[in-house]
């Protein structure tokens, strides 16, 4: 019953700008509860509305415009400004340094004494290559934003110009830092190999020629419990070519004998 309650009020405080375009607001039962509407519908019947409580607004009196200041009296004021301003130094990056962005996004750091002065509406703007970027920086850390390089990243291992000033809320500079030149690198990562324990070196044995097969090693010789051991076998004797046979004697007088079948002649 709360729960319908509270639905019927919500209903009903979003009916009331309409109620007052028009004369009356009708309810109907629907599946969820009461449904609030300003035509009738069938088996509607009108909602009585309390009159509208109407209250006369109060006149307000504008306080006084300031009085414009004259060129003379903004720039004796951005004198003392800039006066007070001892020391501004870029920090980071360092004059000659290098920087690991790979998306060019770097972050910037200052010094300033004394701090900055954030209810005169000071703040700090930097530039790079001469090319200002369109931010309004009020810590003395910050974070170039991507919007500076668009869809062209600078090429790696290049140098760049940063400068940096103290402008204040019209846009005049109150002091400038000296400007640093440092390196923009890009970081790459090499994978790790993953340790091996060293092999012992192969050993190549050589081989016999091709059609050769080795000759297997011979089986040590018997020796007889008891007896001397074998004498070692003599190397053997060179083969000599067999002498050639006599001549045949022939007697004087007497023809030379035929050769016998089967027999060499001579």
């Amino acid at each position: 019953m709360n729960a319908r309650l509270l639905l019927a009020g919500c209903c009903l405080s979003f009916a009331l700008p309409a109620a007052l375009a028009a004369d009356e607001v009708f309810v109907t039962r629907g599946a969820s509860g009461p449904v609030f509407s300003d035509r009738p519908q069938p088996g509607a019947r009108p909602v009585p509305l309390p009159p509208l409580n109407v209250v006369e607004p109060v006149p307000v009196s504008r306080p006084p415009a300031p009085a414009s200041a004259t060129p003379g009296e903004a720039a004796g004021k951005g004198e003392a400004a800039a006066a007070s301003y001892r020391r501004l130094a870029i920090t980071f990056p360092e004059d000659g340094g290098a920087v690991v962005a790979n998306t060019a996004l770097f972050e910037v750091r200052l010094a300033v004494d004394p701090p900055l002065q954030l209810g005169e509406g000071h703040a700090f703007v930097v530039a790079i290559n001469g090319r200002p970027v369109e931010q309004r920086f009020t810590a003395s850390e910050f974070t170039i934003p991507p919007e500076f390089w668009g869809a062209t990243l600078p090429p790696p291992n290049q140098f760049h110009q940063l400068d940096a000033a103290i402008v204040d809320s019209a846009g005049r500079v109150l002091l400038r830092a000296r400007p640093v030149t440092f390196q923009l690198r890009h970081a790459s990562i090499v994978p790790r190999r993953p340790w091996q324990r060293p092999q012992p070196p192969i050993e190549v044995k050589p081989r016999p020629p091709v059609g050769l097969q080795p000759s297997p090693p011979l089986p040590p010789p018997l020796v007889h419990p008891g007896l001397p051991p074998p004498m070692p076998s003599a190397p053997p004797l060179a083969t000599t070519p067999a002498p050639p046979p006599p001549p045949a004697v022939v007697h004087p007088g007497l023809p030379p004998p035929t050769p016998q079948s089967g027999w060499p002649s001579r």
